[in-house]
């Protein structure tokens, strides 16, 4: 789209009515705004919006450079969570010493790992207990004494955020034994404890570096929608992290800007020639969703979204669904949902053991993958059916020759743990290639593959196999890509350039009824003059591409003498150029609250709205005065 008719005022209109457009908009501009009827205001979404709109530059609400003495970076992910952070003063010499913080596992120091499990227990008052592993083991045991009464155990939450498509600031989470507590609780709690640990390991390390004095960047995916990231953001301000000196990054991004760190500063051979209009796929196979983005590196060498973030739940955790439907279908459900409620440790136990069989699906000679379960499971499948588990494998299953039991594991053809990841790979593949086939990717030469999933043998495999015109480029350790690019990205945030809008985004306002163009039944009428309602008024179109810094301005007039305040609906569509607000693809997103100050219906108050950054942001400035003007945008449905 070209960025100058945003200049336009009548860019809403076709071509053969932008006449009568721009005459009924500067009666709007002259007379519209100066309406004082209550009616009228309820009818244009309780402002009149003048649908000006511009391209400017916006200044940024963070702490300055000179403050920040360290970046950290908080991954927090479906399945596993991790920190990560290196400070200012070394970055420029040594960009790739990134510091990952250790997490000791059930099986003690010495199998300390860079992520923990995604898990929280908390008391049923809130009180917090432990995280990760720590947690794990903690409600296994309360589990096991039959004491887990009174706390709560909350496991792959922040699949919530992307499942739920209307997200509430008090949105309700229920936990492992049917238990509900709010959902920003529970992330603001998880949040709060990864920014403890760290602080408290700085300590431990001689390292005085005060907390103002630490910029804080929290990972999150580039397909979740606009409330989805500002739910995280609450959470993390009620974690104690100020805004000011918080940063999101999309994860497939903050991989990629860490993998063309490693390649520039290592020269590695897998990606030769690395320059200006390379352009080349992320796949970021995580825990919960797959993000898929196509990126481009400019003159500069810095990075630009060529086609918007796309992809779907189709990360480990589906695998990990598959595969216990499978055990299910074998054992059956009611053995299943025994171990789960009585043996909560053998229960943790076979999720961690899917875990690790997902990833290394190759099998032993006879292309048997040896699963281990719990003595537990066995005892519990006797006592439900009378007979032992290894002769009902054997020989009183559909699975027969394919599966059976030896001492404490299941030997599991591997083909059919392959149909398990097959299901993930074909809507990758399917995906990918719908990427490949538009007209922005033509040209792209490399598939690069991060996240925890990316570690899966067989999708490391079968993805070159199915995409076998791209050159596939693994970075080392791809599951901590996206945490050491987020660091780089607080560093260093002008490494990206420009970002894709990923739809239509809007706001209600009114102008003179052109006949013969406008739907009737957004026809009113006021002191004898024709309106039509609802006229879409875009500011920025799907697919359009916004560097880092610009902003649509959107100029506010009072239609009141007296009002204080003025509530602006936000719209968003899929299509390029929606009519109305109230079409089938257009929906309300959320709404921006803005001061009016002074008084009488000659104010204006221009609104500059960002899309090109990781999450929309907006400000505000009075026209009389040039002063700021508080703006909230809100993007949760029920503020």
């Amino acid at each position: 789209m070209d960025l100058s008719s945003h200049n336009n005022p009548n860019s809403i209109l076709p071509p053969d009515v932008q006449n009568k457009g721009e005459m009924a908009h500067q009666s709007v501009d002259s007379s519209a705004c100066a309406v004082t009827d209550r009616q009228m205001a309820d009818q244009t979404v309780e402002s009149i919006v003048c649908a000006v709109t511009d391209i400017a530059l916006k200044s940024e609400d963070t702490a300055t450079t000179d403050e920040i003495l360290l970046v950290a970076a908080l991954d927090f992910g479906t399945t596993y969570s991790g920190i990560a952070w290196s400070h200012t003063h070394e970055f420029e010499k040594y960009p790739l010493r990134i510091s990952c913080l250790h997490w000791s596992s059930m099986l003690g120091p010495s199998q300390a790992t860079y992520k923990t499990p995604t898990s929280l227990l908390l008391k049923s008052n809130g009180e917090m207990i432990a995280f990760g592993y720590e947690a794990e083991e903690q409600y296994a045991e309360l589990a096991d004494d039959n004491a887990q009464s009174g706390y709560c155990f909350f496991k792959h939450f922040k699949m919530l955020l992307y499942e739920n498509e209307i997200l509430r600031s008090d949105t309700v989470l229920v936990d492992d034994e049917g238990h509900p507590m709010q959902a920003k609780d529970i992330f603001a709690q998880s949040i709060s404890y990864m920014k403890r640990r760290l602080l408290e390991d700085l300590k431990s390390r001689g390292n005085m570096i005060r907390e103002e004095n630490i910029l804080w960047v929290i990972t999150v995916p580039a397909i979740w929608n606009d409330g989805a990231k500002q739910f995280t953001r609450e959470a993390a301000v009620k974690a104690g992290i100020p805004r000011k000196r918080m940063k999101l990054a999309l994860e497939p991004e903050a991989a990629s800007i860490y993998t063309m760190k490693v390649h520039s500063e290592r020269s590695k051979d897998q990606l030769p020639q690395i320059g200006q209009g390379t352009k080349y796929i992320v796949l970021d196979l995580g825990g919960g969703t797959i993000d898929i983005s196509l990126k481009e590196v400019t003159e500069d060498i810095t990075i630009k979204e060529v086609h918007r973030a796309s992809g779907g739940p189709w990360g480990g955790r589906e695998v990990n669904i598959q595969f216990m439907k499978f055990l299910e279908e074998l054992i059956g459900k009611d053995v299943i949902k025994e171990l789960k409620t009585t043996h909560k440790a053998s229960w943790l136990d076979l999720e961690r053991e899917i875990e690790l069989k997902k990833r290394n699906t190759k099998g032993d000679n006879n292309g048997r993958v040896l699963f281990q379960i719990p003595a537990e499971l066995q005892e519990v499948y006797q006592s439900k059916t009378g007979k032992k588990l290894i002769n009902a494998i054997g020989f009183e299953t559909k699975y027969a020759g394919k599966v059976d039991v030896k001492r404490n594991c299941l030997r599991i053809d591997k083909s059919i743990i392959e149909t398990f990841l097959k299901k993930c790979l074909d809507n990758i593949v399917k995906h990918t290639k719908s990427l490949l086939a538009k007209p922005e990717a033509r040209d792209t030469k490399y598939l690069v593959l991060v996240g925890g999933f990316a570690e899966s043998e067989f999708l490391k495999t079968e993805i070159p196999k199915a995409l076998g015109n791209l050159q596939i480029y693994i970075p080392d350790d791809p599951w901590l890509a996206v945490m050491r690019g987020a660091v780089i990205f607080g560093q260093n945030p002008s490494v990206v350039k420009s970002r894709i809008s990923k739809y239509t985004y809007g706001t209600a306002v009114i102008r003179y009824f052109i006949d013969e163009y406008d739907d009737p039944e957004q026809k009113i009428n006021q002191d004898g003059n024709p309106y039509c309602k609802n006229v879409f008024n875009k500011l920025a179109e799907v697919g359009q591409s916004f560097e880092v810094g610009e902003t649509a301005e959107n100029e506010v007039y009072a239609h009141r003498a007296d009002m204080t305040k003025m509530r602006i609906k936000v719209f968003k569509s899929n299509e390029a150029n929606p009519r109305y607000v109230t079409d089938e693809n257009c929906k309300q997103i959320g709404n921006m609250l803005l001061d009016m100050p002074g008084y009488g219906v000659e104010r204006k108050v221009t609104v500059s709205l960002s899309f090109g950054e990781e999450e929309i942001t907006c400000k505000g400035v009075n026209e009389a005065t040039g002063e700021s003007v508080h703006v909230r945008l809100n993007l949760l449905s029920n503020d």
